[in-house]
């Protein structure tokens, strides 16, 4: 049910980008809060009993993300200097501004959340080296030790993979401690106690690319229970009710997510700066509105075009 967050990131984005997530639509989709830790906590429910042979699993995951990184790394360099032209700005000193946050945040602005690929990638392959030379429970703490004190001394001078990096770790890790345990009833019931009762008294959400508070009410060290119970909630949930959901297409995007995941974000931000060029009076809502019908117009035309047969190495296939 990958699809259901993809459709929370891309909402989520095209109201950040707008300014608009302090209003009640972009809150209330604060439920599925536990959306980017999810993706790395089912890539580990899928990872292998055993070793695999490093250099081979290595080549298969540069395929599967590095080269999809690169590729539309590139196409949001474009997009920034299209967007520079556009707003009669120096181009220059736009690439410079990329080359900049592409160190500090592992991703260059106008593709951001191609940081997800790196981490994702990093993590699987340096899981498999270490895996039989450290407890992983060990290697649990540690990664949870150190996202804590990135927290604490990094994140505010804007040094975001460190960060991204310890706690996609930990997910991963409990992802293969909890693929067929997250299912135990007593484990469920606690689950759901432990989400109800942070939900209601400090309900903690991070901002996981960075690893800062998106809220200053949270309590940093309560966001990984909050989210590993809602993770468990939720996959206990479409396993016993995702048919409902099979309706509304979810697993068609979910099928496609890749294309979708890292094309939202640049386009996005083309048809914003085209937008603000020629309107008069820019309204976010109404913009919003047209980054919905973009994606659901533009999306699917690359879904088909990014599955050709020439096109299809650059979303990993």
């Amino acid at each position: 049910m990958a699809g259901i967050f993809i459709v929370r990131i891309i909402l989520g984005h095209y109201m950040s980008l707008l300014h608009l997530n302090e209003s009640l639509l972009y809150r209330s989709m604060n439920i599925l809060f536990f959306f980017m830790p999810w993706f790395f906590f089912k890539s580990g429910m899928f990872c292998s009993e055993q070793r695999k042979d490093v250099k081979p699993f290595l080549m298969s995951n540069a395929r599967k993300f590095l080269l999809p990184y690169v590729f539309f790394s590139i196409v949001g360099i474009v997009i920034a200097a299209s967007v520079a032209l556009i707003n009669e700005g120096s181009l220059p000193s736009t690439l410079l501004g990329e080359c900049k946050t592409l160190v500090l945040k592992q991703a260059i602005h106008f593709n951001a959340p191609l940081w997800f690929l790196l981490s994702l990638c990093f993590v699987r392959v340096f899981f498999n080296c270490i895996r039989n030379a450290i407890n992983h429970y060990l290697l649990l703490g540690l990664s949870l030790l150190f996202a804590f004190l990135h927290y604490l001394f990094l994140a505010k001078h804007g040094l975001y993979w460190p960060g991204n990096l310890c706690s996609g770790l930990a997910f991963y890790i409990l992802g293969t401690k909890l693929k067929n345990l997250q299912y135990n009833k007593k484990i469920v019931i606690s689950s759901l106690i432990v989400l109800v009762t942070i939900g209601i008294f400090r309900p903690t959400i991070v901002t996981m690319y960075g690893n800062f508070l998106l809220y200053e009410n949270g309590i940093y060290l309560l966001w990984y229970p909050f989210c590993l119970a809602g993770i468990i909630v939720f996959n206990n949930l479409i396993k016993h009710m995702g048919f409902i959901l099979e309706h509304f297409h979810f697993n068609d995007i979910g099928h496609h997510s890749m294309i979708y995941y890292v094309l939202h974000w640049p386009i996005a931000l083309l048809i914003i700066a085209i937008y603000q060029k020629i309107s008069a009076a820019p309204n976010n809502w109404e913009l919003l509105v047209y980054l919905c019908l973009s994606w659901l117009g533009l999306l699917p035309l690359m879904t088909y075009v990014f599955n050709t047969k020439a096109m299809a190495r650059f979303i990993g296939k």
